[in-house]
């Protein structure tokens, strides 16, 4: 049977490659040299379903029910935000700066979690680590513990429901990660029907200016890190002028705009406090 589209574009092509491969365990040429093969009645039915999921305009990765994130397969519903390639760079970012990982036992804290895919990456490359995941959502929060369960760290994770970093004590982290609602509203209502029918929406519209919720963000993080304490956030391309005059109005110093694959400033590094440069040698992440 020959199963793969004859016809349409090349992203749909390549979705109903992924539905095929994902049921039938393979990888892309596998695929192709065994067009034709007969399914099995259950994975006609399965593929069926998925292709009407797809075609209805839900997003593939829910479809699949999964996603890998720097390298670990995690479990996609619409619980939460589809992780992009921008969240894995600020992962990245964060396990590259060698003196956060010379602290004994650094407290970290992933504000805003989703599926969990920052802490639990995290805590499955830096084991040395305490990590505490935080999420207005409680549907959110779930899956996070689901992941971090099927992927062996749950017991290395707190996980918290509640408003950004309000019930944390002062000076008790040595660093906040966040990927937290930047989209303004206006630019939300031009996201793809695909994004705004699927995703939700508390994980994307940062109100008006897409400030709403990095503005008490940054405050409470100025309070809860520690003197030297590192912030990192993920941000829109052209929120990085605001983010440095916010970020300087609470103490913070050492502000690192850096660029994404794709040349966009999208990515924030800060630290809390006085800062001596000589901390910073021998760091890509912070230059």
């Amino acid at each position: 049977m020959a199963f793969l589209p004859e016809r349409g574009g090349e992203e749909t092509r390549a979705a109903v490659e992924w539905l095929f491969s994902h049921e039938l365990r393979c990888g892309r040429l596998e695929l192709h040299q065994r067009q034709a093969e007969a399914l099995p009645p259950l994975s006609r039915r399965r593929i069926a379903a998925r292709l009407r999921r797809l075609a209805a305009g839900e997003p593939l990765q829910y479809v699949l029910g999964n996603t890998v994130f720097m390298g670990h397969p995690f479990k996609s519903d619409a619980r939460a935000l589809i992780p992009r390639p921008e969240t894995e760079e600020l992962t990245a970012q964060v396990l590259s700066c060698t003196p956060l990982w010379q602290r004994d036992a650094p407290v970290i804290a992933d504000v805003g979690t989703g599926r969990g895919c920052i802490i639990i990456s995290l805590a499955l490359a830096k084991p040395e680590g305490l990590y505490l995941a935080i999420d207005l959502d409680p549907q959110a929060l779930a899956l996070a513990k689901e992941n971090a369960r099927r992927l062996g760290v749950e017991g290395r994770i707190r996980f918290s429901q509640g408003n950004l970093l309000e019930a944390l004590p002062a000076a008790s982290l040595e660093a906040v990660i966040s990927n937290p609602p930047y989209v303004s509203t206006s630019a939300w209502q031009q996201l793809p029907t695909m994004i705004r029918e699927h995703e939700p929406r508390l994980a994307l519209d940062g109100g008006s200016d897409g400030l709403e919720v990095m503005r008490p963000l940054i405050v409470q993080a100025a309070r809860a890190l520690k003197p030297g304490g590192w912030l990192f956030l993920e941000i829109s391309a052209e929120q990085g002028p605001a983010l440095r005059a916010l970020l300087s109005q609470q103490a913070f110093g050492d502000i690192i705009l850096r660029r994404d694959l794709a040349g966009h400033e999208r990515l924030v590094t800060a630290r809390r406090g006085v800062i001596l440069r000589a901390d910073l040698q021998g760091t890509s992440a912070l230059g």
